[in-house]
């Protein structure tokens, strides 16, 4: 081994982890999102706060695009893991420069598939029709950012900006009772 290699490779490791990290991250999150009781209350008609009733072809196109992002997100995954495997190989010929530029494709193909999440997850309908913190009725359909929270595969709205911190300092526990009484009633 030469000197070079041994302190180039600490860092382009670590680069490299830090990506399939977020690949794996990404590819769970999506497999948790496609599985979210939302999308099981639109096809049964339960009610969830002001969520419109969705036809058997709103759900067929909304399905038919979501396998769609689903499948182009896995291509994107499988395409980094490739450019990091050819950057690693690269890294053992002591090409820096090939190996750069292999971790910035996968890089960009990672922050692509993230973005893409991003915007489903943007989409999801919040599952609780009133606020946790306050007891405030929320609209499932149209919650900005700032006032949702991820929690266990679950989009969770809230009804100011001001109620995520409070509920980000509650333990697992008093987040899943406060989330149980916020659900929609099912009439």
């Amino acid at each position: 081994m030469n000197g070079k290699r041994k302190m180039l490779s600490p860092a382009l490791w670590l680069i490299a982890a830090t990506i399939i990290s977020l690949a794996g991250l990404t590819l769970i999150s999506a497999q948790a999102k496609a599985a979210e009781e939302p999308n099981k209350a639109a096809i049964t008609g339960e009610k969830m706060g002001k969520m419109p009733k969705c036809t058997m072809e709103d759900m067929q196109k909304c399905t038919k695009t979501c396998i769609k992002n689903c499948q182009t997100n896995m291509e994107d995954i499988s395409a980094a893991t490739a450019a990091i495997k050819a950057a690693t190989e690269a890294i053992d010929k002591g090409d820096t420069q090939a190996a750069k530029s292999e971790l910035e494709k996968a890089d960009k193909l990672l922050a692509t598939v993230h973005k893409s999440m991003e915007e489903n997850i943007e989409k999801m309908p919040c599952v609780n029709a009133r606020c946790p913190i306050s007891g405030k009725p929320v609209d499932t359909m149209d919650r900005p950012k700032d006032c949702t929270r991820m929690y266990k595969g679950m989009k969770v709205g809230f009804c100011c900006p001001n109620c995520p911190p409070a509920w980000d300092k509650l333990t697992d526990e008093e987040k899943d009772t406060k989330l149980k009484g916020a659900m929609p009633s099912k009439e």
